[in-house]
């Protein structure tokens, strides 16, 4: 079906070169689609290399290309730079979501989806479900739980075909973040060096980059008139694992001795634990995780160990 539905579709990826833009990219080209993409810093005939809140090109591109679909994944997707660069944060998320919900809106597209983050869900309880009210505190997690409330109104206001996952963290080959808990495991390790951890004891939730591809094309190719009015969803792996669990399996996986050293500060504002329930994607778009933690991390690492030799 979904084949069938993307060939030939002119599908826009904004933050094409990223780590899940480049990925869903390549799922996108091998389904028949027509790819388009906008990126900070690579251009071709069908890459638009600009701000992503440069409205006027952001519009003619679309507008140009005729294009029917749009992945919005452009953006702050780092917790760290939204403690170091809070404006620069918010304006990016916000007003590149805005530029983008716009061109949509005047282009006519068929389906936009927005991608956000379980972070939003800030101090709630657990698991997080899509209804619950946002409440984030820091300022990434703020600028996410805005573009969602942008999206939001756009799709209530003009009727438009929008819709929002809310992801747990995604990890898998080809992530090149080092600040990032599992790319910055491996390196450490790969390397020799001590792995270092803040704490240890926070609890999250990881899905396989594959999982998220298939949540992506669930979102571009589902009747929008079949999912309710509440266009957010939620997808997670279900394996949820501590911050220091989950260094000591990436060390035994590894099959190397190195040694973990704890870093005395803890980060600003972090939640303990953050999960979510994915029943409603099951239940309305027949999508569940295939790939095991263990299993993702074992195919992380081989990659890993080829891209440093």
């Amino acid at each position: 079906m979904q084949k069938n539905y993307l060939s030939n579709k002119k599908v826009l990826i904004t933050g094409i070169t990223g780590f899940v833009g480049s990925h869903l990219s390549q799922k996108l080209l091998s389904l028949g689609a027509s790819v388009y993409g906008i990126s900070r810093s690579v251009s071709s005939n069908k890459i638009l290399k600009t701000n992503i809140a440069n409205f006027p090109l952001v519009n003619r591109f679309m507008k140009e290309a005729k294009i029917d679909i749009c992945f919005h994944l452009a953006g702050e997707v780092l917790v760290e730079n939204g403690q170091t660069d809070p404006y620069n944060t918010f304006k990016f998320n916000t007003e590149g979501t805005l530029c983008i919900l716009e061109s949509s809106r005047i282009n006519k597209l068929e389906k936009i989806i927005i991608a956000s983050t379980s972070h939003v869900y800030g101090k709630n309880k657990l698991p997080y479900y899509e209804g619950y009210t946002p409440r984030p505190s820091r300022p990434y997690e703020t600028s996410k739980a805005c573009t969602d409330l942008i999206a939001q109104s756009y799709s209530v206001t003009f009727n438009m075909p929008v819709l929002i996952p809310r992801f747990v963290n995604i990890y898998g080959p080809g992530d090149l973040h080092f600040n990032r808990l599992i790319p910055k495991t491996i390196k450490s390790i790969l390397t020799n060096k001590p792995v270092q951890i803040w704490g240890g004891d926070a609890i999250r939730d990881y899905l396989y980059i594959d999982d998220a591809i298939k949540a992506y094309l669930q979102l571009a190719t589902v009747d929008i008139n079949k999912v309710g009015s509440n266009h957010i969803f939620n997808f997670g792996a279900g394996e949820q694992i501590a911050v220091k669990v989950m260094v000591e399996k990436i060390i035994k996986l590894s099959d190397k001795k190195v040694e973990i050293k704890k870093v005395k500060e803890q980060r600003v504002e972090e939640i303990k634990a953050q999960y979510v329930s994915f029943n409603k994607a099951i239940k309305l778009l027949g999508w569940k995780p295939k790939v095991s933690l263990d299993d993702g991390l074992k195919d992380r690492i081989e990659w890993y160990r080829k891209y440093y030799s």
